[in-house]
């Protein structure tokens, strides 16, 4: 079905949108015109509607939910009304569907853009359209005190299905550790669908706020919900890949750990929600802790607690006297024999939802991790932080090194029979969830981005003809040491003159390693990895012929002038003609040389520091400013 198709079948659907929605034939109609001016007027009036309309759904919403709070507090117990919970959900579905259909739309018709040549120059308008504010309303903050009104109506006619579920809470397994769950991919399109299910059943493992005051917002009575919380698990890898062998065994395989050191690592960092006790937010601080997970052989799992600016430290293999435990102590040992380095990384938003309980403490059943992408941990250019998720600048030495997951993964921490239940009791089977009993981050990651250590692929991935994100992956280089630090007493020394007995990094005797790297890059042999070959966009050498061509330009009208010059009476003017005539001539050489030297770079490129060509433009100057010293010199003599 196409788009236009789908827009129709939504407006039929749903009347009260029918007249909101995205004008997007006006909008194609336009597009195809080539009318730019009418085409940006019509985008601007789009954007300002939907985002207004959008804006007066999510404040009505929330102030209904706030207000039957309020009232089934103080004992109403009409706002437990179920067909108008009912209602309010159905309506945080719609306006969520409404904010998705309409990106899409505006996707859509940037994209028919760029494929234009004439309308290519709009498609800056997509990062306005991602700027908006109906694409960053948190429908999650919704769901909190939905959940909690069902949560109480839940209470007040406790019965058989109620007894059931605390039955199957009392067999939850903990959500620490990689292996504990069952795994269903969800469609994005069932996202929010799938959490409105669950709130029938399930209470929302999220609180309720005062806001945070601004200079613009003083309402200190003005209430926010918290459910979801950006998570980021960190796995490690060597050049072996003896983690992703070891996962693949336990996970796909089931057997047991192959040797007696078959250990697992994983590092945690999550966002702290407002208002949480005793949290840093902001997951690039350094005193923030980083949580490691440890899977010994026998598949029991142990946690130790960092903060990251001892992280560094770990990946070397060391752990301060302070911060050991056995933990600590045994991820140090394994990551120091196996020279382990983070390799990629799952970053997502966690909504988790937990049984009804009276104790705050109560068991969490489901979580739904959606928004997911993976990185290239070894990528990282940043040699002060340990991962991505920890850098303040977020350099990397590859073009792209994210790779998004579509849709979501719906995680349920129950045994296989408790957790089919408990999909049947939410309702959703109705979404067609699709099973991945082996399912593991770390191993779908490393497929995605380290494709050569991979081996064999997991189960889920059906095709091996699944190619790497880069041509080589980036565990094979080696890492970047942090750069030393300047002014210390003894750094001369030390960087001077290896100690006593000590050899060099290439293996040699003191002050023999650079004869041993002119024999290996004599032998074809580099002393590093090579760099990785770069795409080149197809304005770059169409850039430097137009600076060519702009340098023959000038050199024209250089050349013309000296020709008038020549053929003066005076003396200074055929001298100032002369010199002229020398810099076009040498102007004809420079640029030419240049333009050439830049295109066999481009037949080859390499990660290199772009340089800034300062030569020609200096020589021009010193050329002109000779010319009119001579000149000058002649007039003065003459006279």
């Amino acid at each position: 079905m196409t788009f236009g198709k789908e827009l129709a079948r939504l407006r039929q659907e749903h009347p009260l949108f029918a007249n909101h929605y995205i004008a997007y034939q006006e909008l194609k109609d336009a597009v195809d015109n080539g009318e730019v001016p009418k085409l940006m007027g019509l985008l601007r009036q789009e954007l300002d509607r939907i985002n207004g309309i959008v804006e007066v759904e999510v404040v009505a919403l929330r102030g209904s939910l706030q207000a039957r709070c309020r009232k089934a507090a103080d004992g109403g117990a009409d706002s437990l009304d179920p067909d108008s919970l009912d209602q309010i959900a159905q309506s945080i579905n719609r306006v969520h569907q409404f904010v998705e259909v309409n990106y899409q739309g505006f996707q859509k018709i940037m994209k028919r853009c760029s494929e234009r040549q004439d309308t290519a120059s709009c498609t800056w308008f997509l990062a306005q359209v991602q700027a908006a504010p109906f694409r960053h309303y948190s429908f999650d903050e919704l769901l909190v005190p939905l959940g909690q009104l069902r949560a109480a109506h839940r209470q007040q006619r406790a019965g058989q299905s109620e007894a059931t579920m605390s039955d199957i809470a009392s067999k939850a397994l903990s959500p620490v550790g990689e292996g504990q769950s069952q795994v269903f991919f969800v469609q994005a399109k069932d996202v929010m669908r799938v959490k409105l299910a669950l709130l029938q059943k399930l209470s929302p493992v999220g609180a309720m706020c005062k806001a945070k005051t601004t200079q613009a917002t003083r309402d200190t009575s003005r209430m926010v919900s918290k459910l979801s919380r950006r998570t980021v698990h960190i796995y490690l890898e060597g050049a072996s890949g003896n983690q992703y062998a070891e996962r693949y065994r336990r996970r796909v395989e089931g057997s047991a750990a192959a040797s007696g050191s078959g250990v697992l690592l994983r590092c945690r960092l999550a966002a702290a929600q407002d208002g949480e006790p005793g949290t840093i937010e902001d997951l690039t601080d350094p005193e923030h802790e980083a949580e490691i997970d440890v899977e010994d052989e026998a598949g029991r799992v142990t946690m130790a607690r960092l903060p990251q600016r001892l992280m560094n430290a770990l990946m070397e293999g060391t752990v301060d006297a302070k911060h050991r435990s056995p933990a600590s102590l045994a991820a140090a040992e394994v990551i120091k024999r196996d020279g382990l380095r983070p390799a990629v990384s799952a970053s997502f938003i966690r909504s988790s939802f937990a049984a009804d309980s009276k104790d705050s403490a109560a068991p969490e059943l489901v979580s739904i991790d959606e928004a997911i992408f993976f990185r290239d941990e070894a990528a990282l250019a940043d040699t002060k932080a340990w991962c991505f998720a920890a850098s303040k600048t977020g350099a990397a030495t590859v073009a792209s090194p994210q790779v998004d997951f579509p849709g979501a993964v719906l995680r349920v921490w129950l045994p296989p029979q408790e957790s089919a239940e408990l999909i049947r009791m939410t309702g959703l089977e109705k979404f067609d969830l699709q099973h991945v009993p082996s399912f593991s981050e770390a191993m779908h990651g490393m497929a995605l981005v380290h494709r050569e250590l991979a081996t064999p692929l997991p189960p889920w991935i059906p095709s091996e003809t699944l190619t790497p994100t880069y041509q080589r992956s980036s565990l094979f280089i080696p890492k970047a040491a942090p750069a030393p630090a300047l002014g210390g007493a003894g750094a001369g020394k030390a960087a001077g003159k290896p100690k006593e007995g000590e050899k060099t990094a290439a293996g040699g005797a003191p002050g023999g390693g650079s004869f041993r790297r002119t024999l290996m890059c004599c032998a074809g042999r580099s002393a590093r990895a090579p760099d990785m070959r770069l795409k080149v966009d197809c304005k770059t050498p169409l850039a430097i012929e137009r600076t060519l061509l702009r340098w023959m330009r000038s050199t024209v009208l250089l050349a013309s002038l000296s020709s008038f010059l020549v053929s003066a009476s005076s003396p200074s003017m055929q001298l100032n003609g002369l010199l002229l005539g020398l810099v076009s001539i040498v102007f004809v050489a420079l640029p030419a040389h240049n333009y050439w030297c830049r295109s066999i770079e481009l037949m080859n490129p390499a990660s290199q520091q772009p340089k800034v060509d300062r030569f020609m433009p200096t020589a021009m100057a010193w050329s002109f400013s000779v010319i009119m010293l001579a000149t000058l010199v002649v007039n003065v003599t003459t006279e």
